[in-house]
């Protein structure tokens, strides 16, 4: 069925979803099926299709079965700063790469949520011939990446989406999420390419640096000074009483 409007036309049931999740995003402590169908004039079955939907499509989750709904980070992760605001950050950032490349002589690179990937924006290459070239503009799953671990860890909404999008994965990498969460980095000893492994700790839940490069020159006892110094690099230019976007 449709509401037509002018100047165009609205799918009725496009219109009722986004209208629940425009209530539930009013109620950052969720709020429950009852409430949602009453203030939206919905019987509570075909609120609830709608609701099954969405938590299905990964854009509003519950802890357990009848309790409150809540937004993921999902629809955060379709949107990318302002380039203003990405302009600032790749600056903040830039002499973090450039500290931290230099120092471990390998690839250094910062890495943006896209919705299920992240996205390069800024890199520094290694200058030995053997090295990990990594790209700008290079879009990676956050699963199965120390980078993506990283985010993953930093940001409970955005695990629970990409959970509920590729199960399978999420169980196959959940040890390495659950070890980033509790150390505060993450690591990839050479588990996903061959040859290559990384450290990542996360800037923000939407951004983190990583250093990357050959594995014989990586072990982890190495891995793990790598993450130390990146935290410290961090903390001499994060912003005093102020976000980083």
């Amino acid at each position: 069925m449709e509401l037509t409007t002018s100047p165009g036309r609205i799918i009725q049931s496009v219109q009722r979803a986004f209208d629940l999740l425009e209530r539930i995003a009013k109620h950052s402590e969720g709020v429950r099926l009852s409430e949602l169908a009453d203030g939206s004039g919905l019987n509570r079955s075909t609120a609830h299709n709608l609701l099954a939907s969405l938590e299905e499509l990964g854009y509003i989750t519950q802890d357990r079965k009848g309790a409150a709904y809540r937004l993921t980070g999902k629809l955060n992760g379709l949107l990318r700063p302002d380039a203003e605001a990405e302009h600032a950050l790749r600056a903040r950032i830039r002499p973090v790469l450039q500290a931290v490349s230099a120092a471990s002589g390998e690839s250094a690179f910062l890495g943006l949520v896209s919705g299920s990937n992240y996205l390069c924006v800024d890199a520094v290459q290694s200058d030995k011939p053997l090295h990990l070239a990594v790209k700008p503009g290079e879009r990676t799953a956050l699963l199965g990446q120390a980078l993506g671990h990283a985010l993953l860890a930093a940001d409970t909404d955005l695990g629970h989406s990409i959970r509920g999008h590729d199960p399978a994965g999420w169980k196959h990498h959940a040890k390495e999420i659950d070890d980033a969460r509790r150390r505060g980095f993450a690591l990839d000893l050479d588990s996903e390419n061959a040859g290559i492994s990384c450290a990542a700790v996360a800037v923000t839940p939407c951004a983190a640096i990583a250093i990357a490069g050959p594995t014989n020159r990586l072990p982890e006892l190495r891995l793990i000074e790598i993450a130390q110094q990146i935290r410290e690099e961090l903390d001499k230019v994060r912003p005093m009483g102020q976000g980083w976007f």
